[in-house]
């Protein structure tokens, strides 16, 4: 019952820290200008399915519906603590690990293992958001409140996706001068509508939080 308890704190903490808030604390306006085009689909060369930097468990999925983040873990039960783990198999699946839902496993030797896939959307193709095509880097809008938005940006060097955030806790200095701070106590930062504060501060790293993905 131990390893069972154990097995339902990894689901617990794994739930916990993907339903968290975004790391960026900084919202935008929205730029207007001929250099910023907006579109509602993501460019094919964008599309597919990637695995994180030094963690295969963790792959990223591109679609015309957005961006999910798909994490995977793994569980080992012998087979013959299989009933004092409260778990079952039932046609190609096993329960008891997750409450009333079956697990794809696959059984080597006297052991089980379950894989427990949770999928986590930080970018959704909806009325609400839109991405445009800068300087070869993707830029998606996601609306957050009112008229800000939120910003991911993606990037490509051959078989490798950059996923960069905003987080304002690296900002150098020769970015402070274009961010507004809204609300001291909860860093809440605003990037006002400016088309050439906008280019200031991609070309000084304003998108500086990178995870790298590989091509699956």
């Amino acid at each position: 019952m131990r390893r069972l308890f154990f097995f339902k704190c990894i689901i617990y903490w794994t739930c916990s820290i993907y339903a968290q808030e975004n790391i960026n604390s900084i919202y935008f306006d929205y730029p207007e200008s001929n250099d910023f085009r907006p579109q509602k689909m993501l460019p094919v060369k964008f599309k597919g399915s990637f695995l994180k930097q030094d963690d295969s468990l963790i792959e990223l999925k591109l679609d015309s519906n957005g961006i999910s983040i798909f994490h995977n873990v793994v569980f080992q039960i012998p087979k013959e603590k299989m009933k004092e783990f409260q778990t079952s198999i039932l046609n190609d699946s096993i329960f008891g690990i997750k409450k009333n839902i079956g697990l794809p496993f696959k059984s080597i030797n006297d052991t089980i293992y379950a894989y427990l896939k949770q999928e986590y959307p930080i970018y959704v193709n909806d009325s609400s958001s839109s991405c445009f095509l800068f300087d070869n880097q993707l830029f998606l809008f996601s609306k957050a409140k009112d008229s800000l938005y939120s910003v991911i940006k993606l990037s490509f060097q051959k078989d490798t996706l950059f996923l960069v955030e905003s987080d304002p806790s690296i900002f150098n200095e020769s970015l402070i001068s274009d961010i507004k701070i809204i609300n001291k106590n909860k860093s809440f930062f605003l990037l006002e509508k400016n088309e050439n504060n906008w280019k200031r501060f991609i070309k000084n790293g304003g998108f500086n939080d990178t995870t790298l993905y590989y091509k699956k």
